[in-house]
């Protein structure tokens, strides 16, 4: 290699120069910038790229500044995305070889065939890792890179890069730090501003369209996307910010289930990043990712926590999405985490007002709906009662009494279920679990209905598993479970049915079947059967029983179903576990 310029100055000069043009840069990269074109005139390079070193991740970023002798040589800025292996292979080799490393023969089998990929695409012949500790901490490097001449630089010159990097380590460090507050600074006020826009939506969905786009903006990134994740577990593209004229992805399907099972983590709540879409090794992702200029991305999850239903679930993502290459820093992934996390608790915060307005008038509603007939019906009662001729019998105002005393014990049946409806949903209601005996209550819950099905003259058998060992529930609400499928029963079906209440061990749980041969339930009827207020009532209360009946049973942590077929009956199932999840 030619004889380094050093421009008729001693090294001494040359290095109180090069201290001298960092510390009075205006910034981070104007020092990086500056530094870069003296060590590339000095050592005759053809390229001087800069790098940090982000302890947190392991890795180097992209290339922050870059020196190039001429506009031939070509540029690495936002090609050269290191392998996460390679970056900790350099790591090590900095480590332990005098704090100078040689990139010259890059078909050493420690090297993946991504980073020979990457090398030969910039014509690499050889580089030089000029590594800059702080404290004997890795915080940078400079990479000074040969394109058209395999030979290397002096001994002497080698042995100068080394005074250089101490000298410069303080420079870089101060710029460092100050890059960082200033991030930070910058992340505070965005995230300020965000509460308080965010605060002022009263519709969930403002939240993520306003969301995408303020990331779009903090990475300068051309497309941010809000993905939903539907039953089958496709991620399906629901509000998207984009820049540059891309093209409109709202509606489609990003990624089958089968398709993200390829990209996904073992642990489905982390973030997941990928720098070059290169380092993901399925070639059929690689190409649908491509095929959406996507090259690079951040993926989060959003849990869904809602307080009022008690549920924790992966409902939708956020996918930050890079046209080329690059390496996302620690402080990238904190303020993607920072950001979504907050707003995504307001979201939540908005979603319970919603909803608990919605069960508020709901519950206003149903009352109305469901007291308006009967109430009516006893006006009527009480007006012939009332109205009646002096000389009327008991007799003949006996059957109007005794159906005013039926009717008054379905509205308080009605409102108990109401208020119960009301609580569970506001996750107000608590359980009073306790060891109890299957056996008992179904005694009890039939007691309960034996008048009702005399009447109906139907007939309740029972089939229970014998020596049944106790379990933890609250015993008042299961006997109110077995109650009200019973009663439905009744209800639902004709005169003179068979009614058989079935109770049995099923490895750590306990089975009850309430089992019925009346007319069943239609097809049209079987998808909204544990939906409130599913058909328009004709008797009170008609539509609570099975929606209160699923609610109590899945707050047991248990499961009910039903299967039927017309003209031959219904079964009516549900499972509670022997093991309480509480720990109980």
């Amino acid at each position: 290699m030619t004889e380094p310029n050093k421009f008729n100055i001693t090294q001494h000069e040359y290095l109180i120069d090069i201290i001298t043009k960092t510390l009075t840069s205006d910034n981070l990269d104007e020092a990086i910038r500056n530094i870069s074109l003296e060590l590339g005139k000095l050592f005759n390079a053809d390229r001087v790229h800069f790098r940090f070193y982000d302890d947190n991740l392991e890795t180097f970023s992209a290339v922050i500044e870059e020196y190039r002798k001429n506009e031939n040589v070509a540029s690495a800025k936002g090609k050269m995305i290191y392998p996460k292996e390679f970056d900790v292979y350099l790591k090590e080799k900095l480590d332990i070889q005098d704090h100078i490393f040689i990139l010259d023969d890059i078909n050493r089998p420690e090297y993946s065939d991504l980073f020979k990929e990457l090398f030969n695409s910039l014509n690499i012949k050889n580089e030089i890792v000029l590594p800059i500790y702080y404290k004997n901490k890795l915080e940078s490097a400079f990479f000074i890179t040969n394109t058209e001449s395999s030979e290397f630089i002096s001994e002497e010159n080698l042995d100068f890069l080394i005074p250089i990097a101490r000298q410069i380590s303080i420079g870089t460090h101060l710029f460092k730090i100050n890059n960082l507050l200033n991030k930070k600074a910058e992340y505070d006020k965005i995230l300020r501003e965000a509460v308080i826009n965010v605060r002022l939506y009263d519709n969930p969905e403002d939240v993520f369209i306003y969301l995408v786009n303020k990331l779009s903006d903090l990475f300068n990134v051309n497309m941010v996307l809000n993905l939903n994740i539907d039953t089958y577990e496709n991620y399906i593209v629901l509000y998207e910010a984009l820049k540059n004229d891309k093209e409109q992805l709202k509606g489609k399907l990003l990624f089958s289930s089968e398709t993200f099972r390829m990209l996904e983590h073992s642990d489905k709540s982390s973030i997941i990043v990928v720098n070059d879409i290169k380092e993901i090794e399925n070639n059929e992702l690689q190409n649908l990712l491509s095929g959406n200029q996507i090259k690079a991305f951040m993926l989060y999850p959003i849990e869904e926590i809602l307080p009022i239903k008690g549920e924790k679930k992966i409902k939708e993502r956020i996918m930050v999405c890079s046209d080329i290459p690059r390496k996302w820093s620690y402080q990238d992934i904190e303020a993607l985490k920072l950001i979504i996390g907050t707003i995504s608790i307001i979201y939540i915060d908005i979603i319970n007002r919603k909803e608990i307005s919605e069960i508020e008038e709901t519950f206003i509603a149903s009352l109305v709906h469901d007291l308006k007939s009967p109430i009516y019906a006893e006006q009527k009662g009480l007006e012939f009662i009332i109205s009646r001729k002096p000389d009327t019998t008991l007799s003949k105002v006996s059957p109007y009494l005794i159906d005013m005393y039926n009717t008054n014990e379905e509205l308080l049946r009605l409102i108990t279920n109401l208020l119960t409806v009301y609580s569970m949903e506001l996750g107000q209601h608590e359980l009073k679990k306790e060891p109890a005996n299957i056996n008992k209550i179904i005694d009890d819950s039939i007691r309960t209905i034996k008048a009702l099905a005399e009447d109906n003259e139907d007939s309740i058998t029972k089939n229970i598993q014998e020596n049944l060992c106790d379990i933890y529930i609250d015993p008042d609400e299961i006997k109110r479970v077995i109650t009200n499928l019973i009663s439905n029963a009744i209800k639902h079906n004709a005169k003179g049915i068979e009614i058989d209440v079935i109770a049995e061990k099923k490895e750590n749980e306990i089975l009850i079947s309430i089992k019925d041969n009346g007319s069943g339930i239609s097809e049209k009827e079987k998808a909204n059967i544990f939906q409130k207020y599913k058909t328009t009532k004709s008797k009170v209360g008609t539509g609570l029983g099975l929606y209160l009946s699923k609610q109590i049973v899945e707050h047991h942590n248990g499961k009910i179903w039903f299967e039927s077929e017309e003209g031959k009956g219904t079964t009516f199932n549900f499972k509670l576990p022997l093991t309480d999840s509480d720990g109980e």
